[in-house]
């Protein structure tokens, strides 16, 4: 199940040039690349005369050339030369999608693009906000998951998982034990897990050399379709409270999205964003090579429950509390699918 009137990261800014770029987005094969004045353009990847992806051709100017038999496509995907013949059948035209770039990212709005609307981008200004350093995920590469993309929301809005995937990191004795608060709102879900007086996490102790207990936060917005803003950070205990968190404490944002290639497929487009040692280059390198493994475990994980759901499709679950804003999440999607339907 896809939503289709929506946002979808498509790519990195970086990854779209003047080299064809093929892509599948919720199963439909797609071409990006760059026009001569430098605008991401995303046409359907077929050439209408014989299905060949127009991606195995080659951009002149602004416009495609298919690499079967010579048929010409500008930037809106109308054709607009056939080889050996001056006449243009009316249909010769493959489809655009809409695309707007924003903080470093394409996205692209796979369903009525008379409907696309800039407003219902997620508000992920983080990214090119001063005060903060950005390192985008996966050397400014999508990666590959064998999985539904509705999982990724599951896996962030359920964050009581970091105590056993993620020990040596963001995990923390205890942190399950605390009860999540679900916020539902008309285009997303929100989770909050307030911890007071508890040990910081592993990493906050390795960089910060943080000595004492804290109070910590997890905070969870997943952003329909499935943009999630993860917001952790501590305090000092007895200085802050959920409804008041202090702003210059250390924390991480962390802006992740599974954009579908298939009902079994995603791409997991990921930026870490942080307050703390923001000009210190060589601390930036060292934190992107040890988080990495982060979103690795999240992504073996994923992996396997894709695996286990493939193989036993109608095996009983049970939900436990904290699946309350995950659920709320799910039928925030259906609810939308639903209103696509009418």
């Amino acid at each position: 199940m896809f939503l289709r009137n929506c946002w979808y990261v498509a790519a990195w800014s970086e990854e779209v040039t003047r080299t064809p770029l093929a892509r599948t987005f919720l199963g439909m094969p797609t071409m990006l690349y760059r026009a001569e004045d430098g605008e991401a353009v995303a046409l359907e990847d077929r050439c209408c005369h014989r299905n060949l992806p127009l991606s195995m051709g080659k951009i002149e100017g602004s416009d495609v050339r298919c690499g079967y038999h010579g048929l010409k496509f500008d930037r809106t995907g109308r054709c607009i030369e056939i080889p050996g013949q001056p006449q243009i059948p009316p249909d010769a035209k493959v489809m655009r999608f809409a695309l707007v770039e924003r903080w470093g990212l394409v996205w692209i709005w796979p369903g009525d693009p008379a409907k696309a609307d800039e407003t219902l981008l997620p508000r992920w200004h983080y990214l090119t906000e001063p005060g903060w350093s950005v390192i985008k995920g996966n050397d400014a590469a999508p990666v590959a998951m064998k999985c539904n993309w509705e999982l990724n929301n599951d896996n962030l809005l359920d964050l009581s998982h970091v105590t056993y995937v993620h020990p040596k990191t963001l995990g923390a004795h205890g942190a399950d034990q605390y009860p999540v608060q679900t916020d539902r709102r008309p285009r997303s879900v929100r989770m909050i897990r307030w911890m007071p007086n508890v040990p910081p996490i592993p990493m906050w102790a390795k960089y910060l050399s943080s000595a004492g207990n804290v109070d910590r936060w997890q905070i969870t917005e997943a952003e329909l379709p499935g943009h999630c803003t993860v917001d952790a950070g501590f305090a000092p205990a007895g200085e802050s409270t959920i409804d008041n968190l202090r702003e210059d404490s250390p924390r991480i944002r962390v802006l992740l999205t599974a954009t579908p290639e298939t009902e079994s497929t995603s791409y997991l487009f990921y930026a870490q964003i942080r307050n703390f040692g923001v000009e210190d280059a060589a601390f930036t390198d060292r934190f992107r090579r040890d988080s990495r493994g982060v979103f690795d475990e999240d992504v073996v994980i994923l992996e396997a429950q894709q695996r286990a759901n493939d193989a036993m499709p109608d095996a009983p679950t049970i939900d436990i509390r904290f699946d309350a804003p995950h659920l709320a999440m799910r039928r925030l999607v259906r609810e939308f699918a639903e209103r696509e339907k009418s």
